[in-house]
């Protein structure tokens, strides 16, 4: 039997999931799957890459977010250095789909998509649960699709999402915005929000050397928790914190969003600065829709 190529493999998992696929123009049911396009109620056309993923935006944003930001960041996933908050997520993960045989898990942002990628290599997990993963930046969505697996990956929109109501157990949102009206409209009835944050001293070494040139050298995490006890009731929380070396201060530096203002002379003059670790300090926050 011959291999599937990934258009195949993503055309198999487009009509394996129509039923809770929708139009984001319109919000009609999506009604079939092409050759090379997904089709709405409404005729309206996506275009599904030979690389294993469906553009569900009509015009792609440009975003801060490009491949060497998404290169920079699998080489320090490559490292390890991400490894405790991976362990954490996939223990949440279990412990959210222990009781059903099937679950539906998106992560909202999931970039170059990492962690969906390691929570498919988890067999329990695997096992239990259909991952979907999308991302505003087809840069990313591209670099998730380049291993081997029956992730659904989406070009999408994270305050428009392409998905009937009701249809997920869990969202992921790791390090990315929320919209808490969309992720409440497509969680089913006690589902759940992982959601990931920075913390006061997550990456303060970058933070101090470039604080003459971003508008905050410093960083609360305060508003972003507020607006997730607004929406959802928070039932678990926890930070993780550490020091890691450097493997390649060059790929710290170009995986975060902190230096996307930064010219090309001050990226090169950060490179040769004199740091000998990093600060990794992150919050985990899992919500559950019910919230009175």
């Amino acid at each position: 039997m011959r291999k599937l190529k990934k258009i195949e493999v993503l055309r198999e998992l487009l009509n394996e999931n129509i039923s809770i696929l929708r139009c984001p123009v319109c919000k009609k049911s999506i009604k079939s799957i092409k050759e090379s396009s997904v089709l709405c109620e409404n005729n309206h056309c996506f275009n599904i890459s030979k690389k294993g993923y469906v553009n569900l935006v009509k015009n792609n944003a440009k975003t801060i977010y490009d491949k060497k930001l998404f290169e920079s960041r699998s080489k320090i996933y490559e490292y390890g250095i991400y490894d405790e908050l991976s362990k954490e997520i996939m223990d949440i993960v279990d412990k959210y789909t222990s009781n059903k045989d099937a679950n539906f898990i998106l992560d909202v942002g999931c970039g170059e998509g990492y962690y969906l990628n390691q929570l498919y290599s988890d067999e329990k997990i695997n096992s239990k649960c259909k991952l979907f993963g999308i991302d505003i930046s087809r840069e990313g969505i591209s670099l998730a699709t380049r291993y081997e697996n029956s992730i659904l990956w989406s070009v999408s929109d994270l305050s428009n999402l392409p998905f009937e109501n009701g249809k997920f157990d869990i969202i992921i949102d790791i390090l990315s915005p929320s919209n808490y009206s969309e992720f409440t409209r497509v969680l089913n009835k006690g589902g759940v929000v992982i959601k990931v944050i920075p913390d006061e001293h997550y990456l303060k070494e970058i933070r101090s050397k470039i604080k003459d040139k971003i508008k905050k050298d410093t960083y609360s995490n305060k508003n972003v928790i507020n607006s997730f006890k607004d929406n959802l009731e928070i039932v678990y929380d926890k930070r993780i914190t550490y020091k890691t070396n450097i493997y390649n201060l060059e790929d710290f530096i170009k995986m975060t969003p902190l230096t996307s203002g930064l010219s090309k002379e001050q990226i090169n003059e950060l490179t040769k600065c004199d740091i000998e670790n990093i600060t990794i300090d992150l919050k985990i926050i899992v919500g559950k829709v019910g919230k009175s």
